[in-house]
């Protein structure tokens, strides 16, 4: 599974490593916007960090949108009860209020010779001297919402730990299907493992037929449709789609999203470099790729650009319409989509 890390290099293979090592820091902060891997990580560490004697009178628990800094204190500095060590565990630390910030920097200049603390939490401030300090007299591990790019290799090592195998073509569906959520991928392949009995390998059609067909595949679909310029198929995805409670905003989103990895196909068709190697810097999986290459064939660059400007432009007029002025403005943006110029070969002016 994909690693965490700050700015330092310390990663959680770093940590693990550390603590098997039976080496341990006062101070432990897990922060940042992806909060599956993170909150598997504190899991894990106050697992490995609680005190083995007497875990009812050493094992605290505080929350930052509702500390009171005195109470906080009173046990951060008590001394544990028949153990060698008292855990803090300080949850939703983001929310710490400046003035609760500022108060705890005491304890990172006197730390408590026998307590261990792990504050974790979203997205914080390591301009913050209390963050800071924490980081420096310990460690700090931000865990941050990976790139699409990465996708493939924490679904492969994610399948593995689970005792799976998994297609390429499946790993590829997967990522369009649900994008960088990582905690929904996790669920997804756990639900796989479940769908497939004793089958232990998750190919392309386990992904469409427990997966796709609850995520709203056809908005995938529509995309493609789009970009082949089929505009029936085009209006009578997106009027299921719509008629089954879709946002027009998500459909937009991954028309956009379309529309410009077909243009940076068409930057990629200029290369010499091989399929493999395009599909990787497209993000797809070499099976879809063929697919992409087909579409950015049948259109200019310049179709594209349009296509995302009317895509931006009918973002903008849906955030103040009626339900059924966006039905027409999303009619509308089809037929700009689907109608204009196809080229066979790619604009190269």
């Amino acid at each position: 599974m994909s690693k965490g890390r700050r700015s330092g290099g310390f990663t959680v293979g770093d940590l693990r490593a550390e603590l098997k090592g039976g080496k341990r820091v006062p101070f432990y902060l897990l922060h940042g916007a992806e909060d599956f891997e993170r909150e598997l990580t504190a899991t894990w560490l106050i697992k490995t960090l609680a005190p083995t004697a007497a875990g009812d009178f050493n094992l605290n628990v505080f929350h930052g949108d509702s500390l009171v800094v005195e109470d906080f204190l009173k046990v951060y500095q008590a001394y544990p009860m028949m153990s060698s060590h008292r855990l803090v565990i300080l949850k939703s630390c983001e929310k710490l209020s400046m003035g609760n910030c500022r108060d705890l920097e005491l304890i990172c200049n006197y730390p408590a010779e026998t307590t261990l603390l792990i504050a974790s939490g979203g997205k914080v401030d390591m301009r913050s001297k209390f963050f800071s300090a924490l980081a420096e007299n310990g460690h700090a591990i931000e865990f941050r919402i990976p790139y699409e790019n990465k996708l493939p290799q924490w679904i492969q090592n994610y399948v593995r730990s689970a005792g799976l195998q998994i297609e390429p073509e499946a790993v590829g569906l997967l990522r369009l299907y649900i994008g960088t959520n990582l905690r929904e991928l996790a669920g997804e392949i756990d639900k796989l493992a479940t769908f497939l009995g004793g089958n232990r390998c998750i190919t392309r059609t386990a992904v469409e037929q427990a997966v796709g067909r609850y995520r709203n595949a056809g908005i995938f679909d529509l995309a493609d449709a789009v970009g082949s310029q089929n505009q029936k198929k085009s209006l009578n995805l997106l009027h299921n789609l719509l008629a089954q409670g879709e946002e027009p905003g998500r459909t937009i989103a991954m028309m956009t999203r379309h529309l410009r990895l077909l243009l940076k196909a068409q930057d990629l068709m200029k290369t010499s470099l091989p399929r493999g190697q395009m599909a990787s810097q497209l993000g797809v999986a070499p099976f879809f790729f063929k697919g992409y290459i087909e579409q950015a064939r049948r259109h200019s660059a310049r179709h594209l650009w349009d296509g995302l400007g009317a895509l931006l432009e009918a973002d903008v007029r849906l955030k103040s319409q009626s339900r059924r002025q966006q039905l027409a403005i999303m009619d509308l943006l089809i037929h700009r989509l689907c109608a204009g110029e196809s080229v066979v070969g790619v604009d190269r002016s």
